[in-house]
């Protein structure tokens, strides 16, 4: 009798199940794919310029300015993890120097001449006749994909003319898939500097190229047939990008299209290797097991997924007075004493802060007005509403030495050519020479042209035994030596990269040499230490022996 009722249960269940099916939801496939990306391009280009078209897409589609590039925040690293759908630990594409005869790490799986298989390849042979194109005003972007995956390959001179054969060629040939590179805007981060006049005119230019692009879309019998992507590949900060910083790693990322949400902004996370995935999905494809990237369904009408991680949400950060500009950290070097102002850009939540380095809890001191710092200081500081961190967290790091201090650093210029890293400098004749109070690229500024090298040369007072930490940070590369030994190998041609190492110190006096080269526009060098029980901050004059 029991096991008569289990059988009898156990069918009734089976045919509950079969009377009311599992929908699982399905896309209605597009015909074609337009993914247009602007190299440099980020949320704080898009926040404070002029851009209609840029504005009505997001209007029409669904977007986030929080999607996230992947590390490093390079060029080549990042537009390969957007047509593969995978990582640089998948691709192997981990910076600028990679080429097919150049690389360290090998791509997980290949298609072809040591690449991990792209969007394009994937478009290529799972739908048949697939017409496809890459137009990319960057001639690096041609590296990172199949050949002979592409029917139209093409790199044109400049971002007008990239914008002109894009357009013509999505009206005379209506192709499967489209890739359309633009690299004005990451020109003009690197000439003149992220968030500066000039970078804006260039995000509006951008704009206007957008419009161009998408008004040969709209205006081809594929309109009402297109799914079109807007992305970057990067954001910066000061003359650069590759770090680890909010303003180099937050994308825009907008879809515009057949069966996408009207002006629905995307509330759970982005990545950069989501990109691939999304146009693998809305062309009915599936991304190989090696990829890691995950279509964004929620930006499709029908697609409602959600959990109990949606994007954090962040208000602006304080801004601590002398504010950070350019690359360059907030606060400075004073005379005697420092005052600190702290302000908050938004019209709600109040601000924390310490003076110890630690980050700010709801336990740290209220701001409530400008006060004076007299010794060296790292502040620390953020937003709260209801006892809870709702911004990132802005720190600065004020200097203070007394009046009577002579610079105690010492430095060395060499104009030379050609650079790449740092050269033998023993048998060069320096073009310059000066005395400055820190050890930082501000001190030599008007000095540093293209293919210039800088030695400082000092001497570090130690008072109490423990392992210090030392950390470069520049644009290019710097090397740090104390007693002549390397302690921070930060070489190489990069952008703003931070490197660290660590010795231990008795009491006593030592050595201490950083060496910084620059290959082109105006490059940065600051430099850090800590201790276990002392915060991380810039190398303050009074530790140099006077």
């Amino acid at each position: 009798m029991e096991i008569k009722k289990s059988i009898f249960i156990t069918i009734g269940i089976y045919s509950l199940w079969f009377c009311f099916p599992i929908q699982s939801q399905k896309l209605d496939p597009v015909k074609h794919v337009v993914v247009i990306g602007f190299d440099g391009l980020s949320p704080d280009g898009l926040a404070n310029t002029k851009t209609p078209e840029f504005d009505k897409i997001i209007s029409e589609g669904t977007s986030t300015m929080h999607a996230r590039a992947v590390l490093p925040s390079s060029s080549s690293t990042n537009w390969a993890t957007m047509i593969t759908g995978a990582g640089s630990e998948q691709h192997g594409i981990t910076s600028n120097s990679w080429e097919k005869n150049n690389f360290v790490l090998p791509a997980v799986v290949q298609s072809d001449d040591f690449l991990f298989p792209t969007i394009f390849n994937l478009v290529n042979t799972k739908i048949k006749n697939a017409e496809i194109g890459a137009i990319y005003h960057w001639d690096g972007f041609g590296r990172l994909f199949e050949k002979s995956a592409v029917d139209y390959d093409i790199n044109p001179k400049s971002e007008d003319e990239t914008a002109q054969v894009a357009s013509a060629y999505i009206i005379s040939k209506q192709p499967t898939f489209t890739f359309i590179h633009f690299d004005h805007v990451d020109h003009a981060g690197h000439e003149f500097g992220h968030g500066t006049p000039e970078y804006y005119i260039a995000v509006e230019k951008a704009d206007a190229l957008l419009a161009e692009v998408m008004q040969a879309i709209t205006s081809s019998p594929m309109a009402n047939e297109t799914l079109v992507i807007v992305s970057s590949d990067h954001g910066g900060i000061g003359k650069g990008h590759g770090g680890e910083t909010l303003q180099e790693v937050e994308i825009p990322f907008i879809i515009w299209g057949k069966s996408v949400k009207k002006g629905y902004t995307i509330k759970y996370p982005v990545y950069q290797y989501d990109n691939a995935a999304t146009v693998a999905f809305a062309l009915g494809l599936q991304l190989p097991m090696a990829g890691i990237g995950k279509p964004i369904k929620n930006a499709f009408v029908g697609f409602n997924q959600s959990d109990d991680y949606p994007i954090i949400k962040r208000l602006l950060e304080p801004v601590i007075v002398p504010k950070a500009t350019m690359i360059k950290k907030a606060g400075g070097l004073f005379k005697d004493n420092a005052e600190v102002l702290i302000e908050n850009p938004n019209n709600q939540g109040s601000i924390k802060y310490t003076l110890d380095g630690s980050m700010p809890s709801r336990s740290s001191n209220s701001y409530i007005k400008p006060f004076q710092v007299l010794k060296n200081t790292v502040v620390k500081s953020a937003v709260f509403e209801n006892d809870k961190i709702v911004s990132t967290v802005t720190e600065a790091f004020f200097r203070v030495y007394p009046t009577h201090l002579k610079p105690p650093v010492s430095y060395e210029v060499f104009y030379l050519s050609n650079l790449t890293s740092i050269p033998f400098l023993d048998q060069l004749s320096p073009d310059a020479k000066g005395t400055c109070f820190e050890i930082t690229s501000d001190e030599v500024k008007e000095a540093i042209k293209d293919n210039t090298v800088v030695k400082f040369t000092t001497e570090m007072v130690i008072e109490k035994e423990d392992t210090y930490v030392f950390f470069t940070r520049s644009d290019d590369g710097s090397i740090l030596k104390i007693n002549n030994e390397i302690i921070v190998n930060n070489d190489g041609d990069h952008g703003v990269v931070e490197k660290s190492g660590k010795i231990r110190l008795k009491p006593g006096i030592y050595p201490l040499e950083v060496t910084w080269f620059n290959d082109g526009g105006s490059g940065w060098l600051d430099v850090y230490y800590k201790t276990a029980s002392m915060p991380k901050q810039i190398i303050p004059t009074t530790l140099f022996k006077g």
